[in-house]
């Protein structure tokens, strides 16, 4: 069994907000794959109402997170982000409809960027793989790529890719707090 030096603890100990926010992303994406003829408005509610709520979870990444913690910020930055543009999306949705897809946009390609560089950060700190990080960082980067080159795709398919997307960012990130939850249990015995 490997050990996990003393300083790597610094984002394991967030693993249940990981979860949480796994959690939340799977209940989500039951709710947009199974309602495919709700309206722009309850969609782009429902969407903002579950960014808001990450973001509190991705703050409570950071906040969990030692203070000394490399990824620490990267978190913060993602957190506000997400409630920003859960908060435009929740409270005028109608108003914001275009304008949304551009946040969510932007919004999915820098929580893309922070999964996988924090994934690569706690490889190299702690020798397990988190790979679940990672690939929730790609699939958020893919979602956002998407609707970066294809904003005019009809409400269908954005509506099916949300829903996708957010299944995988979801069923990623509960794989990788049962990787941080380990791991940190590991952390406790040795430190």
């Amino acid at each position: 069994m490997r050990t996990v030096p003393a300083n790597s603890a610094a984002l394991h100990r967030a693993w249940l907000f990981v979860a949480l926010r796994g959690v939340l992303a799977v209940g989500v994406a039951a709710v947009v794959l199974t309602r495919p003829s709700m309206g722009r408005a309850l969609l782009l509610t429902t969407l903002g109402g579950y960014l808001f709520i990450d973001g509190l979870l991705a703050l409570g990444i950071a906040l969990r997170a030692e203070k000394r913690a490399p990824g620490r910020g990267r978190y913060i930055v993602e957190g506000l982000l997400s409630l920003i543009v859960g908060a435009l999306a929740f409270a005028n949705p109608t108003a914001m409809a275009g304008a949304m897809l551009t946040l969510i946009a932007a919004r999915s390609i820098v929580a893309g960027l922070v999964e996988i560089i924090s994934a690569f950060g706690l490889r190299r700190s702690g020798g397990e793989k988190y790979w679940p990080i990672a690939l929730a960082g790609f699939v958020s980067l893919a979602f956002g790529g998407f609707l970066v080159v294809r904003p005019a795709s009809g409400a269908l398919v954005v509506l099916l890719l949300a829903g996708l997307y957010v299944l995988v960012f979801g069923l990623t990130l509960i794989a990788a707090a049962f990787r941080l939850h380990r791991a940190y249990g590991r952390l406790r015995a040795v430190g």
